[in-house]
């Protein structure tokens, strides 16, 4: 048994997986979101908030284990792969100290890493996946799950926890992540069960909520149940919903085809096999057949349940379960590290 928990900007998702025979099956889950919820790492009024709903909400949904797998945003880590000396672990672990300022782009004083070696290459190389944190801020995250009265096992970027979910071992056939935050939209590109490239997008829903409400003249609760309803849809109030919502999509559209470009340029002879959405906006009316149109891959809407089960006691929430699939993936995918690991 494994909880995964994703502790996003206005909303906490919470995630119960077991393992029964050879299926993974959802057991429990929990999804609070509030305006006025705030996770803001700097704010300690709106972290005793945060620690107080989290707290009192994991309680009243009765989670079998305070174990938790949290899934922290890839905006507070260093995701990189290098290609370093053949050496064995242990003594790559003494290498990168050394080399430290060509690997990490900050101190490795202030930072906790890890490293993951993947493959031997061609001069006597070695592939290295190095993954980086400042230690003040994954002590804040320690912090916040400890004071709710859990017990944090593990924390891992969104990425590795995505890449996860959405990769088979596809040989040379690569996976993108557009993965929708309340803030930015993080890209992610994976390969083999490992992001290869990872760029966060300063554009998000609450980009979204403010083009409208400006521009429409619109609170910000209005023009977020707009954006959820109209979303891309040509043809509804005058176009001005699409016409407001258009270019930030574009600009992210922008972005994914100059990294693909970069991507596929890196890793000669890897394809990409198609475009997954994930996170507050994947459900955005008519975003699947835009992005179809601007980008000429496949793409869809990430299906939580082609790699999980739902346990039978679930069954009142199967619609409801089937509309959350896109916020409550991170989450599932930090948990299944633990179930599989």
């Amino acid at each position: 048994m494994s909880i995964g928990l994703d502790l996003g900007n206005h909303s906490i998702k919470i995630v119960e997986l077991e393992k029964v025979s050879n299926s993974v099956v959802l057991s429990n889950f929990a999804v609070f979101e509030s305006d006025k919820l705030k996770l803001d790492l700097n704010d300690e009024d709106a972290l005793n908030l945060y620690i107080s709903k989290l707290k009192s909400y994991f309680k009243e949904i009765d989670f079998k284990s305070k174990d938790v797998v949290l899934s922290i945003p890839d905006t507070e880590v260093f995701v990189t792969i290098k290609n370093l000396p053949k050496m064995k672990e242990k003594e790559i672990r003494e290498y990168i100290p050394l080399q430290a300022s060509d690997v990490f782009p900050e101190n490795i004083a202030s930072l906790i890493y890890d490293i993951k070696i993947l493959k031997e290459l061609d001069n006597n190389l070695v592939e290295v996946l190095l993954v980086g944190a400042r230690k003040q801020r994954v002590e804040k995250y320690i912090e916040i799950v400890k004071r709710s009265g859990l017990v944090p096992k593990i924390l891992e970027p969104k990425s590795i926890s995505n890449a996860r979910l959405v990769d088979e071992m596809t040989n040379n056939k690569a996976n993108i992540v557009l993965d929708f935050g309340y803030n930015q939209t993080n890209l992610e590109i994976s390969l083999n069960k490992i992001p290869r490239f990872v760029k966060s997008i300063s554009i998000g829903s609450n980009s979204m909520n403010k083009a409208l409400s400006q521009n429409l003249d619109l609170s910000l609760l209005q023009a977020e149940e707009y954006k959820k309803t109209y979303g891309l849809i040509s043809g509804i109030a005058d176009d001005k919903i699409l016409e407001y919502l258009k270019p930030l999509v574009d600009s992210i559209i922008l972005d994914l085809k100059r990294s693909i470009v970069y991507f596929v340029e890196k890793n000669k002879g890897v394809e990409i096999n198609k475009i997954y959405l994930m996170g507050g906006l994947a459900n955005l009316p008519g975003l699947p057949e835009y992005l179809v149109q601007n980008l000429n891959f496949n793409v869809e809407v990430f299906n939580l349940f082609s790699k999980i089960k739902v346990a039978s006691t679930l069954g009142k929430f199967e619609n409801e379960l089937k509309n959350i699939s896109p916020i409550l993936s991170n989450a599932v995918g930090a948990s299944l590290g633990q179930i599989y690991e």
